[in-house]
């Protein structure tokens, strides 16, 4: 990746296969609090090189075919969520620290499968 970010459409984020993505809330209240947070993780995803990908839901994504609800940033792999980050407890002091915390693990999960593909092959067919 190289930190660029993408917005998405309903059905690409259905059927959104590997990498992170983030859903937007569909709340106009929710703007300004979203902005920054996404500000947050557009910072550590030039840091980290990793591409961004944005859904800003409609409607309430319990109604919508997503894998992940709004206000989550969750990585995929194979169209299944991996890992996720909900922002729903966290500070504004604390998104910074939980983002970077949270992609960095992904790149060391990541990295070691690509080390070990051949356990995890293994594991899958159990």
């Amino acid at each position: 990746g190289n930190g660029k970010t993408t917005e998405l459409n309903l059905e690409e984020a259905e059927k959104f296969e590997t990498g992170f993505l983030y859903v937007r809330s569909p709340f106009e209240s929710r703007k300004e609090e979203e902005d920054f947070k996404i500000k947050e993780i557009e910072r550590v995803a030039k840091a980290k090189n990793i591409d961004l990908n944005i859904y800003h839901a409609k409607d309430d994504t319990s109604k919508l075919g997503l894998k992940q609800n709004s206000l989550t940033f969750a990585f995929y792999q194979d169209g299944e969520v991996k890992k996720k980050l909900d922002f729903i407890d966290l500070s504004e002091d604390d998104i910074h620290f939980e983002v970077a915390t949270f992609v960095q693990s992904v790149q060391n999960v990541v990295q070691s499968e690509s080390m070990f593909l051949l356990i995890v092959f293994r594991n899958r067919s159990g």
